[in-house]
Order: C-alpha cells, then sequence, then structure tokens
C-alpha cells in the first residue's frame, strides 16, 4: 500500500471510505438494537415479575387489568408523541429514514426521532401489537446520521451513511445479515448495484457481530432438524402458501389502512393512541398471544408448541390486533407481526391440507415458508423476505419453496395493487413506470404539428413564416407532404436586405437536404440520443425512410417532461 492511499484526501474520492465507515456505522447501530432491547427489558421488569415473554407476563394480572395495561401504555405513548409533533411543526416535519436515503437528504434530526423511539418504546412495552424494529431501526439510521454529521471525510454523502447504518440495525435485530442488507438495497435504493450493496453487507455483518460477542447470539427461530423434501404434494403445499398469502398481505395492509381511517377524526394523539391500546387489550382477554410484536408465538408455531388458540383465530386476532395498534397511530414496525400472521397462515393450509387426508410434511416447515410469502406481500421486497427467513432459521432446505411461495406471494400481492408497507416503495415503482416507459414508447406520441413550406413557395412567403414562427429553419415539403429539406431563415433573410437574393427567387438553391430527422416509429431513446448530439431544440418527425411524409416535431422540453419522472 502506497502512502498515497493514507492519504484523506485520496480516500475521499475512492470508494474504500464507504467501506471503511460501514464498520463503526454496524457496531453503532448494533450498539443502539441492545440499548433499546435493554430498555424494552427494563420498564417490563418493572410492570411484571418475568417480562421475557409478554404474551405470558400479562397472566399475574387479572384479565380486567390487561385493558388497563395496554390503555395506560397508548396513552402515555400519546402524550410523548404529541412532544414530537410540536417540535416537528416548529422545525419541520421528521422524515423518516427511507426518505432520507431516497431523496439524498441531508440528516436525520435527532430531538423528534428520539421522543418517536421513546413513544414507541411505551407502546412496545404496553404489550402493543406492533414490531421492534420500526423504532430499532430509525434509531440506528439515527445513529448512522450523527456519525456522518461529524465525519471528517466530506467525499461521502451523510444519506449512504444512514443507509449502512439502517441495514445493521435490521441486521441485529433479526441476526439476518444478508436480509438487512438487501432490505435497504431493495426499498431505500431500489436497485441491488454492488457498489452500494457491498459497504451495505460490511455495515450489516459488523452489526451482527457485534450482537453476537455482546449478547446470547443464535438464531431467532433455529430450525434445521426437519428437512423439506420436493414432493408433488408438498410443492402443491407451497403453491397454495403463495397464492394464500399473496392475498393475506394486501387485506392486513387495509385493514390498517381502514383502522386508520376510523381514528382519523380523533385528532388528540394521546385519547387516539389511548383508545387503541383498550381495543388491543380487549383482543388479548380472547388471546393473549395477540400481545406484543409474536416472537414468542412464531416459535411455538414452528416448533408444534401448545398454542391453547386455534389458528385461524389467532390469525384473525393478530391482524385486528396489529391493525388496532399500527392505525390508532402508534409508532413502530411490521417486520415482526407480518412474520407471525405469515407463519399462522402458512401452519394453517398445512393442517387444513392434513385434515382432508393430504400430509405434505411438518407443519412448522409450512409456517417458516409462510413468513417469507407474507412478509413480501407487506413490504414488497422478495429478495430481502426470503433471505431474513432462511437466516433466522438456518434450513438450508428451504431455500426452494421460499423461493417458489415468496415469487408468487410477491406476484399475486401486487396484481391486488394496493400499497406496501413503505411508501418509498410507490415513488420507485412509478419511476420503474416511467423508465419502462420511455424505452418502449415511440415519438409519434409526442408529435406536435409544426409550420411548413411547399417547394414551390417564394423566398419572400419562407422568410415571413420563419419569422411568424420564431424558427431558424423551415421545413420545405412537395405537394404530396414528402419532406425535402429545410431552408436556414437567417441566409434568406441576409441575402434579401443585402440585395444578392431576389424575393422571387425559387428556394430549391436554398434547401438543405442534409438535415436530422427522425421517424415516428423510433424510441424515445433514440430521440434522446438525437438531441444530445444536435443543438436543435426540435426534430421534424416523418412517417417512414419510404414515403418520408412529414408528419410534424417532437421537442427536446417534451422529451425532457417525459424523462423527468425517473430521473
Amino acid at each position: 500500500m502506497t502512502l498515497k492511499a493514507l492519504n484523506p484526501e485520496y480516500l475521499q474520492k475512492s470508494d474504500l471510505i464507504n467501506l471503511l465507515i460501514a464498520i463503526p456505522a454496524g457496531i453503532v447501530a448494533a450498539l443502539v438494537t441492545i440499548a433499546f432491547r435493554g430498555a424494552i427489558s427494563g420498564v417490563n421488569g418493572l410492570m411484571f415479575t418475568d417480562g421475557s415473554d409478554i404474551t405470558k407476563a400479562f397472566n399475574e394480572y387479572p384479565k380486567l387489568i390487561w385493558p388497563l395495561i395496554t390503555t395506560a401504555g397508548g396513552v402515555i405513548a400519546g402524550f410523548i408523541l404529541i412532544l414530537a409533533l410540536r417540535y416537528e411543526n416548529k422545525h419541520g416535519k421528521m422524515p423518516d429514514y427511507l426518505d432520507v436515503i431516497d431523496q439524498r437528504l441531508p440528516g436525520i434530526p435527532v430531538v423528534s426521532t428520539v421522543l418517536r423511539g421513546l413513544s414507541s418504546l411505551a407502546s412496545i412495552a404496553s404489550g402493543g401489537s406492533i414490531g421492534r424494529e420500526g423504532a430499532m431501526v430509525q434509531l440506528s439510521a439515527l445513529s448512522g446520521s450523527l456519525l456522518g454529521r461529524f465525519s471528517r471525510f466530506k467525499g461521502v454523502h451523510q444519506s449512504d451513511i444512514i443507509a449502512m447504518a439502517a441495514a445493521g440495525g435490521l441486521a441485529a435485530v433479526y441476526h439476518a445479515p444478508f436480509a438487512g442488507a438487501l432490505f435497504v438495497a431493495e426499498i431505500a435504493f431500489g436497485v441491488t448495484a454492488v457498489q452500494r450493496l457491498i459497504p451495505l453487507f460490511i455495515s450489516a455483518s459488523v452489526a451482527v457481530l457485534t450482537v453476537r460477542s455482546l449478547t446470547d447470539y443464535a438464531p431467532l427461530y433455529l430450525y434445521s432438524s426437519v428437512s423439506f423434501s420436493p414432493s408433488l404434494g408438498a410443492i402443491f403445499t407451497v403453491l397454495i402458501i403463495g397464492v394464500a398469502t399473496g392475498i393475506l398481505g394486501p387485506l392486513f395492509i387495509s385493514s390498517i389502512d381502514k383502522v386508520r381511517q376510523w381514528m382519523k377524526p380523533i385528532s388528540h394523539p394521546a385519547l387516539r393512541l389511548g383508545l387503541g391500546g383498550l381495543g388491543v387489550g380487549l383482543v388479548a382477554m380472547i388471546s393473549p398471544l395477540v400481545l406484543g410484536n409474536g416472537f414468542e408465538v412464531i416459535d411455538l408455531i414452528l416448533n408444534d408448541g401448545d398454542l391453547q388458540t386455534s389458528l385461524l383465530v389467532l390469525l384473525i386476532l393478530k391482524i385486528l390486533a396489529t391493525a388496532i395498534t399500527i392505525g390508532s397511530g402508534a409508532v413502530g414496525g411490521l417486520f415482526t407481526p407480518s412474520l407471525l400472521i405469515g407463519a399462522a397462515g402458512g401452519a394453517l393450509v398445512c393442517t387444513f391440507l392434513q385434515w382432508l387426508g393430504f400430509d405434505p410434511g411438518p407443519v412448522g416447515l409450512y409456517a417458516a415458508i409462510g413468513m417469507s410469502a407474507l412478509l413480501a406481500a407487506t413490504s414488497h421486497a422478495p429478495l430481502m423476505s426470503i433471505m431474513m427467513a432462511f437466516e433466522m432459521t438456518l434450513n438450508s432446505s428451504l431455500l426452494f419453496p421460499l423461493m417458489l411461495a415468496t415469487a408468487i406471494s410477491y406476484v399475486v400481492a401486487s396484481r391486488l395493487k394496493v400499497g406496501g408497507t413503505y411508501p418509498v416503495l410507490t415513488r420507485h415503482n412509478a419511476r420503474f413506470a416511467a423508465k419502462n416507459a420511455f424505452e418502449y414508447s415511440t415519438v409519434a406520441s409526442l408529435i406536435s404539428p409544426c409550420s411548413k413550406m411547399y417547394v414551390d413557395a417564394s423566398l419572400s412567403e419562407v422568410v415571413s413564416e420563419g419569422l411568424k414562427q420564431r424558427t431558424r429553419y423551415v421545413y420545405v415539403v412537395d405537394r404530396e407532404e414528402r419532406f425535402l429539406g429545410v431552408v436556414p431563415t437567417n441566409v434568406v433573410a441576409a441575402g434579401l436586405i443585402d440585395g444578392s437574393v431576389k424575393s422571387d427567387s425559387p428556394m430549391d438553391s436554398f434547401i438543405e437536404q442534409e438535415f436530422t430527422t427522425i421517424f415516428q416509429q423510433a424510441s424515445y431513446e433514440q430521440a434522446w440520443a438525437m438531441f444530445s448530439n444536435s443543438p436543435l431544440e426540435r426534430l421534424p418527425v416523418l412517417e417512414d425512410a419510404e414515403s418520408r411524409r412529414l408528419l410534424g416535431v417532437i421537442t427536446k422540453a417534451s422529451l425532457l417532461n417525459k424523462a423527468k419522472d425517473f430521473l
């Protein structure tokens, strides 16, 4: 290694700094997730004798007390959220970390992020049916924002460091470095370019290594003892799970939107979140398994534990509890609730087929497949969903069925045209659609009318038309509308003024036949390339090479207007 490579100015101009800063970004993100987990455990330790499993901890109190606990948690979360909203009203709305990454914003605000994190802590600790990862990843992204703000290297954009920290945070939450990196690549960037993936992989891997060295590390749902056998019945079951979760995912998202609409008239956050907590508490009285994010319940389903609640009832109640929690405005994520709903859905399909007399295999296998499939249907990030389920179970035999069910679920959910969990995906999809249209559309749709002169017109008429239209060139056609070329207005006008050209002279000798034209079936991209190599602001559009009939013009402005939606 040369001394030049150690020079900070050199590092600022190279990709090496991206790799170097990914390491501290991953470490800090991991520490943030560990601290947030510790905060949840601390609050639950004050509330319960053993708060390690929220679905069991509530049994320490009579059932009538449960709604009071969840309501109190919602009210506290609401009042903290009020403080965050007041701060944001004075200093501007707090952007989500995904919006910061996508729009290349300068950073994440500290105060409102911390306040929203505390609001999420109150909802989670009191049994709200919501994922922990939302606040954890947002706070991890904040740590990346602070790291970038105080970094001496100016060559790295803050949003890139935020992306590294977000990937590290998600990887630390689920012990899934590959999935954490893919999540940010798929959702925030909308691409999986190698140049952007490598720093994300490093940050996510370092985050998991940090968690592993500081805590009791283990795969979240170790399920490697059972192997998937690709029999005809098993594959049929996988296909059904793909279709079922592809329908269930949009229904789940729609239920959240519906509750959000119902709650919208209640403007006070504390009242709204309090009502949400009360609703969750009442649902929990039917089954305490709906409390919390669902981590412990997933483990029971995978390992054939005693749920004491039917899978169908659990599925419906978990959707209801999560819709109430998130619809009321609680700050948190949808990852683990989605995983639980998917696990219940996959297990339910398998159980139903067993009831019909078919035996595709262990229920836990299809629960794991359902986890990935439904997560893809709600997040619209299929690659991340596949790798997350794989990394959480470490069962290599699941890769093929995970890919199959997840792909089907994603396609079905996309066809239903229900928005996913992350609004940033709508922008990515719009850009993709615009780019796709730009690549395959023809200039025929952009043709505008244009002025033209017949070849037997006089030069004075040509100059008059050019001045009236304020164009440098006048298009010349014959009586069959065939394009013959252009007459430069300035050249003819100069000749008329100095007397070297007579006004009634034929225009034949002034026609420039070698002029850039484009055919109506040419693509936008071809037109873009032609405009890029030409100073012209508009091009004449001809029907085809054989007829050369002039149809109109395409302008550079109209083409730029089409391109602005994805540039």
